[in-house]
Parts: structure tokens; C-alpha cells; sequence
């Protein structure tokens, strides 16, 4: 069953999530939005994306959530604690953290499996809704009980159309189309290391998101992902570092850490296919670059710029 609780009174109750009832600000069925413009071209996103590498600060300074609370408005922010196996500690924890930071109406969405969410999708949790936040926890745990469920399919229209889908740790990993659910980290990539990809929600396409980057040293296994197929750019996020990512096109850094950036479309070589599993991977002429807050990052022509770290701060400072 999927759980819904009101933060101004902490009160927990269960809708009807009824398909047929009509409700001002649930974004509409997917199948009555165009998929394509008249050009031929894929409808590009309208929302924005905070895609967090775990472990944020929640009182404080709390930069990162700053900004998802200073993009909730006078809405609301849905606190999706589907990765977690203590939802009820996790939700109790943002609940605190957003309030603080001056939400108004901040609900939990809580669902036990996928059998009770198929059977009362809660489409109605949506309304009114200004950020969706997914916490942290098991990324397959998002992806098995929440995936191609009618709620699912409204949360990216309620993104297309504007939205904003934040997630954190499990939460942003799922973001990307593969996503990445475990490997070993700490250590040069080996050929036959046990790398496990799987499909994520597709928020962000093209792109596989790694979380604890530097903390859990895992710059070998990204470079392990993006070697499988160069086309995928890899970004690993740094603990209480985050992305913003504006309408799929470009994306700023928030945060005390960095963001790794692997682009191999120009690598020239790997040995994934052609050594011994137990060989370290070995890749040629991959670039890699290293963001830090402010920084800004072009997907579609894949280069990276610079702006001073203290513009997101004033630009928080300026909105509270």
C-alpha cells in the first residue's frame, strides 16, 4: 500500500487513488501528450532534474536542499522513500530538513510493494505536487516495485511539463536510462568484474550516474561502464554534491565535492573483449573532466565551462 503523509500535521492516511477522478495539477495520461514534435524530433523535457551524490546536508547550510525547497514554491514536495527499508525514519528525517527550510506542504509516498501500487496508483499524490524526491536506499528496490506503473508514467509526464524529480544517493542513480547497481569499487576495473547495469527511469538519457564517488573511490567502475559502450556519458557525483539539470540540455554543479565527467566517444581502444577476465581493463584516449561548483556542463556538445563558485549561493541568498 502505498502511504501518503500531510507535513503540517503528521498525519498518515491511504487516498482512493482513483484513475477517474479528475484533479487539478495531476499531469494528464501519457498517451494524450505528443511524443514527437512536428519535425520528426523526440518532445524534449521541460522540468529539472537535481541528481544528488548522497549524503547532503540537512541543517546547516543545506545548500542542495535549498535549492529543491526553493523550487518547491507554494507547492508541494512528494517524498518518495521507495528505496529505503526504514521508510518511516527516512521520511521523519526530510520531513524535518524541508520544513525547516520553509516548505509548506511536504507529503511521503511510501509503498510497500508493486501488487498494492498497481492495484491503487495514488495518482492523486501528484496534485499540487512542485518537486518529486526520491531518497536513498536500493536503486532495484525503485525500479521493480515503482517502474511502468500508471504513477510512474504521471511522475515523467508531471517532468516534461515542468516538474522537478530530485533524488539522492539510490534516488539518483535510477535517474538515468542504465543505470548503474553494483561493481567493485576502490580498485583498478578488471575485465571480468562483476558490474551490474540495469534499466533505470530515464529522466536523463544517455548519461549513468555514480553516487559516493570520490568517498568509495569508484572512478574504476565508471570507467568499466562507459568502456561497455562509449556512447553513455559517465557522471559520478561526489557526497553533498549534486547537478542540476535544466530541460535535458545542460547541467550546474551544487555542492562541497566534484563531478567526474568520462566521455569515451573519442576512446580508440579497450581490452574488455579480447584479454583474460582477471586482466585490469585498459582504455584509450577517454576524456575526463572534473567540476566543481558553479561549473556548468553542455550535454549536447559535451564540453564543460566555467563560473564563479559563488553564483548558486548568491542566486539561493537572492530567492529566500
Amino acid at each position: 500500500m502505498a502511504k501518503r503523509t500531510n507535513g503540517r500535521n503528521g498525519h498518515s492516511h491511504s487516498g482512493n487513488g482513483s484513475a477517474s477522478k479528475r484533479m487539478r495539477g495531476v499531469p494528464p495520461k501519457p498517451e494524450t501528450l505528443p511524443n514527437r514534435l512536428a519535425g520528426g524530433q523526440p518532445v524534449t523535457a521541460q522540468g529539472s532534474l537535481i541528481i544528488i551524490g548522497g549524503h547532503e546536508e540537512k541543517d546547516g547550510e543545506a545548500l542542495i536542499l535549498r535549492e529543491v525547497a526553493r523550487r518547491a514554491g507554494n507547492g508541494k514536495v512528494v517524498v518518495a522513500t521507495l528505496a529505503s527499508q526504514e521508510p518511516e525514519a527516512m521520511w521523519r528525517d526530510y520531513q524535518k530538513a524541508f520544513t525547516a527550510l520553509g516548505v509548506r506542504r511536504v507529503e511521503h509516498l511510501n509503498v510497500a510493494d508493486r501488487e498494492g501500487l498497481l492495484r491503487d496508483p495514488h495518482i492523486d499524490i501528484l496534485e499540487d505536487a512542485s518537486v518529486v524526491f526520491f531518497t536513498g536506499g536500493g536503486q532495484l528496490r525503485i525500479t521493480t516495485v515503482f517502474g511502468g506503473t500508471e504513477l510512474c508514467e504521471r511522475v515523467q509526464e508531471f517532468y516534461r511539463r515542468g516538474g522537478t524529480l530530485a533524488g539522492t544517493s539510490a534516488g539518483a542513480s535510477v535517474m538515468s536510462d542504465t543505470m548503474l547497481v553494483s561493481g567493485d569499487g576502490a580498485e583498478s576495473h578488471r575485465i571480468g568484474s562483476s558490474l551490474q547495469m540495469a534499466p533505470g527511469l530515464g529522466y536523463i538519457k544517455d548519461v549513468i550516474v555514480d553516487q559516493h564517488f570520490a568517498e568509495r573511490g569508484r572512478i574504476g567502475r565508471l570507467l568499466g561502464a562507459v568502456a561497455q559502450n562509449p556512447r553513455f556519458l559517465g557522471v559520478g557525483l561526489d557526497e553533498n554534491t549534486a547537478i542540476v539539470v535544466e530541460s535535458e540540455r545542460c547541467f550546474r554543479v551544487l555542492g562541497e565535492g566534484a563531478v567526474y565527467v568520462v566521455d569515451g566517444r573519442s576512446v580508440t581502444h579497450s581490452n574488455l573483449t579480447d584479454e583474460d577476465d582477471k586482466r585490469a581493463m585498459s582504455i584509450y584516449n577517454v576524456r575526463l573532466h572534473v567540476l566543481s561548483q558553479g561549473d556548468e556542463f553542455d550535454l549536447r556538445t559535451r564540453e564543460p565551462s566555467m563560473h564563479p563558485a559563488e553564483e548558486p549561493e548568491k542566486e539561493l541568498a537572492a530567492s529566500s
